[in-house]
């Protein structure tokens, strides 16, 4: 079962995090805009990854951090998931050229979320553009991209 709104509240206040605390509105419109994209897709197996305790599907495999790290290579699940997501993850690893290869192996799609053109924060969140997620995601076209804010959604088929 997908995320709702009511329910995403709910798991924030539990969390206590202010992570999640901070911007939790905001946060909710990038993920229910992924929610959105991955029922029109018919997305049924999912994998999550940085999911941090608030995965979009009850039902994800979720890949988190420390078991699952996508700077080491992943288990072969050879194309088993409908669609891969990790939001805001990808400017955190060391190698994100190397992850989206793996990615392609493992999901049929993928929707990545970036902080996009950012100008403050930590370097690693900043001047993510075009550019850098085309580097990043092998220079692999996206079907579909979405900007809500300063973050920007990227949709791959493959």
């Amino acid at each position: 079962m997908f995320l709702d709104a009511r329910s995403f509240y709910v798991k924030v206040l539990k969390l206590k995090s202010a992570y999640w605390n901070e911007g939790a509105k905001y946060r909710w419109e990038y993920m229910s805009a992924v929610i959105d994209i991955l029922k029109i897709m018919g997305a049924e197996s999912i994998c999550e990854a940085g999911a941090s305790g608030i995965p979009l599907n009850d039902k994800s495999f979720l890949m988190d951090y420390p078991q699952y790290d996508l700077d080491k290579p992943l288990p072969e699940f050879d194309k088993f998931f409908d669609c891969f997501v990790a939001l805001q993850v990808w400017e955190h690893l060391k190698n994100p050229i190397e992850a989206f290869r793996q990615v392609m192996k493992i999901s049929r799609a993928a929707i990545l979320s970036f902080p996009y053109k950012w100008k403050h924060g930590d370097k690693q969140h900043n001047n993510i553009d075009e550019n850098v997620i085309s580097k990043w995601t092998c220079g692999i076209k996206p079907v579909f991209t979405k900007l809500i804010k300063d973050r920007i959604i990227y949709v791959w088929r493959f």
